[in-house]
């Protein structure tokens, strides 16, 4: 929250951030604002914890800190949780205090992971205990999550993720645990959830809700067998592409849900615990004055809408002159009719020219496809043909190879058949020397001492 309002012991305290710093300013004791926190970097919420006032944030040094307002209006501060690497940081932080139980929501964030966040919830009582209820894929810089707690100490939590399409899912905690979640409503787009419990422990569940148009939807858990119970179908509330922040106000037997549109306040009623609503109808013209925020008294809390002394709007001076139409919730006024006309013809305009351009593409990647899956087809045929011519060159080269190894072979006894002849032309030309050495020696005797046999 930006803005805080509490009514303790008789004073009226306004919490207010600026920058990195929370403000306090106390109604009645001096117009000057007081400093309180100057290292917050997140948004922050005050609750009371019997007879104290504590604040909680998220600051510089990176820690999730709850701290504890002491009469002389100075902070004690305590850490909670503290994240060493620096890539994380935490924001949308909501305290409840329920008995001597203190409830701390709020959503971290990776900054390796920026679409990714994860719900926290810190349970603190005579122990510390942490649970991871969600995790959200939502950018959306609205509030995406909406928790309250019935006279019973039960929390009652709403919760919009995104991830093909938003959904909108209701859980609960029960001694200890998160029960299994339940779809509420599923669009295209999901904005602003609002939860509230009656004195009969009904819940009531109001959101904005997007698929040709924005509408302002609504649902109840009626009773029966609590807190098994049966959800009731969607009603369409209104319908406007302006709807800001609804939320609701229970008085007494009559629930009232009021949002901003076209910078005014409207309302629809509902006198039978929801189960019909009046017709949409103008509150008042919004002041400036008047912003959404929580204001939290010693017994009891509420989100409404706020002026800068903490006054609601006077939903009580109108209460009696409202008019009921319980049978037809699309009975609004002509001027509202033909706005909502008007901008369902602008959107089917669009839907169509969008239609139109995808058909086209379509076409277009169709024309794509075909041409790549003949380039495919043709690849195929190449390919085909170069195995083939690659099985040839291989028969070739096993032959060539084959070849090559008998040419080795003859070329190997060749050279042995060569070897063989050298040394029997050796072997020879020793046996020719020989020969030619007795003939001479011979020749030499017969030359000596004359022929043999001459003298018979």
């Amino acid at each position: 929250m930006d803005k805080v309002l509490l009514n303790f012991k008789g004073k009226v305290y306004k919490f207010s951030s600026n920058r990195n710093s929370i403000l306090l300013n106390i109604a009645g004791e001096n117009s000057n604002e007081i400093n309180l926190i100057d290292n917050a970097i997140s948004d922050f919420d005050v609750g009371l914890n019997w007879d104290k006032i504590l604040i909680t944030y998220f600051s510089k040094e990176q820690n999730v800190v709850l701290a504890h307002l002491n009469d002389d209006n100075k902070v004690i501060k305590k850490i909670l949780y503290h994240y060493n690497d620096k890539s994380f940081f935490a924001d949308n932080f909501r305290l409840i205090m329920s008995g001597e139980t203190l409830h701390l929501f709020f959503t971290e964030h990776n900054l390796s992971s920026p679409k990714k966040l994860i719900l926290k919830h810190f349970v603190l009582n005579k122990t510390f205990k942490v649970n991871d209820v969600a995790v959200i894929y939502n950018n959306q810089i609205k509030p995406f999550y909406s928790v309250t707690s019935d006279k019973s100490g039960v929390l009652h939590l709403v919760y919009i993720t995104a991830e093909n399409t938003q959904k909108i899912f209701y859980t609960t905690y029960l001694s200890g645990t998160w029960t299994l979640k339940t779809t509420i409503s599923e669009a295209i787009s999901l904005e602003y959830p609002n939860i509230a419990i009656d004195d009969k422990r009904n819940i009531h569940i109001c959101w904005v809700e997007e698929n040709i148009i924005k509408e302002l939807k609504y649902r109840k858990k009626i009773d029966g067998g609590w807190p098994k119970g049966s959800w009731d179908k969607k009603i369409t509330l209104s319908f406007s592409d302006a709807i800001l922040w609804p939320c609701f106000n229970i008085i007494d037997t009559t629930i009232w849900c009021t949002w901003i549109q076209q910078n005014a306040f409207y309302s629809v009623v509902s006198s039978d615990g929801g189960n019909s609503f009046c017709k949409p109808f103008k509150l008042a013209e919004k002041p400036s004055s008047y912003e959404f925020a929580k204001k939290a008294e010693e017994s009891a809390e509420k989100f409404t809408f706020l002026d800068e002394n903490g006054l609601e709007l006077p939903f009580n001076r109108v209460k009696d002159s409202i008019s009921y139409d319980k049978d037809n919730y699309f009975t609004f006024y002509i001027k509202e009719v033909q706005e909502y006309l008007s901008t369902l013809s602008k959107k089917i305009e669009n839907l169509q020219n969008e239609k139109v351009h995808l058909e086209r593409n379509l076409n277009q990647k169709s024309y794509e496809i075909a041409l790549k899956n003949r380039n495919i087809e043709e690849l195929k045929e190449n390919l085909k043909k170069y195995y083939e011519e690659r099985m040839k060159f291989t028969s070739k080269i096993d032959n060539l190879n084959s070849v090559y190894n008998n040419v080795l072979l003859e070329n190997e006894k060749l050279k042995k058949q060569i070897k063989d002849l050298q040394n029997k032309i050796i072997i020879l030309n020793s046996k020719l020397n020989e020969k030619v050495e007795n003939g001479t020696i011979d020749k030499i005797k017969s030359i000596i001492f004359g022929k043999p046999n001459e003298h018979l």
